[in-house]
């Protein structure tokens, strides 16, 4: 009966012994005392001692919970990473963003490279601009030197002309109650200014009024219409009197202004005047100048007598010497006042002379004479024939001197003009040149800010990029300016290289950008969303939103600007669904 019910089973005191007899070699039942049985089908049971109960305990129930959410969580992330198909297209997925990031890489590279070679060029012009800067400031001081000299010459003409002005004017001034005749005309300027203002806007407003009572006519809304009714009878009587008022300034403004024509007559005739006076002072130096020229005529001639009587006189003394030497003796006359000779010493009288002396010495003297005299007639001759002169030169000189004159005050009339033309333009290009850029400086600052917030998103926080730069910033009117944006994600390319919905962003943060600077009361959109998806739909019309008065009546930004009203037209309801009101148009006027 034991073997019967124990069989072939070894006893042993261990579980180590059992597991060594029963799973080496030739397998054999084991039992433990213990009571674990162990089979030689490799099978293990039984158990009822201590040993086993407190190698069960060493499993907490918090453990084997911990386990089980853990094999929950791993299975849940298995789920996750799907399949081993599913995997794989991931990899490729992510092996091909790796290499476009690796190639955008590489166009950053030579971008950087481009950039660089830029910058170097940039820093050897700006090195070459600094010398240049350095070489033109000594004659840029010089400029200015001489400028302020000309603006202190030309503050003291215009304070000289005033002065003149005023002297002219002083009656009149004092007439009016005014200091100057600048005053005067600087209150009428702005009184007729102000009158005109006041009428243009008095009949804005009557016009305003007209509309408002003929649209409320129509509604039959009794009261306003009497409100309205009252006003206008208010206004027209405000009208009246401006236009009493305009008329008594009117009148006042004619009788100064004969006034001054009269002036100006007055003025005119003292001016005529003063050219007849110049007249006859010219006419009076010229009978100078006449009397002058016939007077060293005269004296020349007296000139010429008194040297030939000099010559004269030596001639007579050296008679007298030779005669002395000679021993001829000369008859005098007794009264030198027969002779009428003014000559000093005794008169001589040839006459009685003796007659062989005559003869000997009176052919020779006057054929010597006449030689000298032919001599001299000669060369005077020759020389008149020579020099040709012009008995008019001196008239024609003075013409000529009244000529240059006249052409020279025409000629500084006409350089005044041209200079004050020239400032005149010099000064509207330059306004031009500062009101361009004032605006091109707040566009291009504005126009990147706007354009992230148009392409900004959870994806892509930072947005995209746009700039403007001038072609020409010298002057910035002969060429054009370069517009450049470069969407998230995508590197720098051409505005044509844009998709439709890219250049449709683009356009609107010019739109925007350029209202910022001149804001305008309201926008009118026609479709603009309808070359963009559902996203940029949504980020477009969300900006309006913020920028709509509504939205920016309890936030402003000086930065930023007030916000603006806009009409919309749209046929995508996740555009028109964040309006303020909605208006339908229905093909069928009776639907409703």
């Amino acid at each position: 009966a034991v073997l019967f019910a124990v069989g072939n089973t070894l006893v042993c005191d261990g579980l180590d012994e059992a597991k060594v007899l029963s799973w080496s070699g030739e397998r054999f039942r084991v039992v433990t005392v213990d009571g674990i049985l162990l089979t030689k089908a490799g099978t293990m049971t039984g158990g009822t001692t201590g040993g086993m109960e407190a190698r069960s305990k060493q499993w907490d129930d918090k453990k084997i919970e911990g386990l089980k959410r853990k094999k929950e969580q791993y299975e849940s992330e298995l789920e996750e990473l799907g399949s081993i198909r599913e995997m794989q297209l991931r990899e490729s997925e992510t092996s091909g963003k790796i290499s476009g990031l690796e190639k955008k890489i590489q166009y950053a590279e030579i971008e950087k490279r481009s950039i660089e070679d830029k910058l170097a060029n940039l820093r050897q012009e700006k090195r070459t601009i600094k010398e240049e800067i350095g070489r033109i400031k000594p004659d840029l001081q010089k400029l200015k030197d001489k400028i302020d000299r000309r603006t202190t010459d030309i503050n003291k003409l215009e304070r000289r002309i005033n002065e003149i002005t005023d002297r002219l004017y002083r009656d009149f001034s004092e007439s009016v109650g005014v200091a100057n005749i600048r005053e005067y005309e600087e209150n009428q300027l702005k009184a007729a200014q102000n009158v005109a203002e006041e009428r243009l806007n008095l009949s804005n407003q009557l016009a305003k009024l007209k509309y408002q009572l003929e649209y409320e006519q129509k509604r039959d809304v009794e009261s306003r219409i009497k409100k309205l009714e009252s006003s206008l009878s208010t206004l027209e009587n405000d009208l009246k009197q401006v236009k009493k008022k305009e008329g008594d300034v009117k009148s006042a403004t004619e009788t100064a202004t004969g006034d001054i024509t009269r002036w100006k007559e007055e003025m005119r005739g003292w001016k005529s005047n003063s050219d007849e006076c110049e007249k006859e002072i010219q006419e009076w130096e010229k009978q100078a100048s006449a009397a002058t020229t016939s007077l060293s005529k005269l004296n020349r001639q007296i000139n010429s007598k008194e040297a030939q009587i000099e010559q004269l006189i030596s001639r007579k003394q050296e008679i007298m010497e030779k005669c002395e030497l000679e021993c001829i003796v000369l008859p005098t006359v007794e009264d030198p006042m027969e002779t009428d000779s003014s000559s000093p010493g005794p008169v001589f009288d040839f006459s009685q002379l003796n007659r062989s002396y005559l003869q000997e010495r009176r052919p020779s003297e006057r054929e010597k004479l006449e030689v000298e005299f032919k001599q001299k007639m000669d060369a005077l001759i020759s020389e008149i024939e020579k020099t040709a002169p012009n008995l008019k030169a001196l008239d024609q000189y003075e013409a000529l001197l009244e000529k240059e004159r006249t052409v020279t005050e025409e000629f500084e009339a006409a350089r005044k003009e041209e200079k004050q033309a020239a400032d005149a333009y010099n000064s509207v290009k330059q306004k031009r040149y500062g009101l361009f850029m004032e605006a091109f400086n707040h566009i291009s600052s504005s126009i990147d800010r706007i354009y992230k917030q148009l392409t900004r998103s959870n994806t892509h926080p930072l947005g995209g990029t746009a700039y403007l730069n001038l072609e020409n910033e010298d002057d910035p009117f002969l060429h054009g300016i370069k517009y450049t944006a470069m969407p998230p994600t995508k590197r720098f390319r051409d505005m044509e290289q844009l998709s439709g919905g890219e250049k449709t962003v683009a356009a609107l943060a010019l739109l925007f950008s350029i209202h910022s600077y001149k804001p305008s009361p309201f926008f009118i959109l026609d479709e603009v969303d309808a070359a963009l998806d559902n996203l940029n739909v949504a980020k477009v019309a969300g900006f309006i939103r913020s920028k709509s008065c509504e939205g920016t009546r309890g936030n402003q930004d000086a930065d930023e600007g007030n916000g603006f009203q806009s009409i919309v037209i749209s046929l995508k309801d996740s555009f028109y669904d964040k309006a303020e009101a909605l208006v339908g148009v229905y093909r069928d006027s009776d639907r409703r």
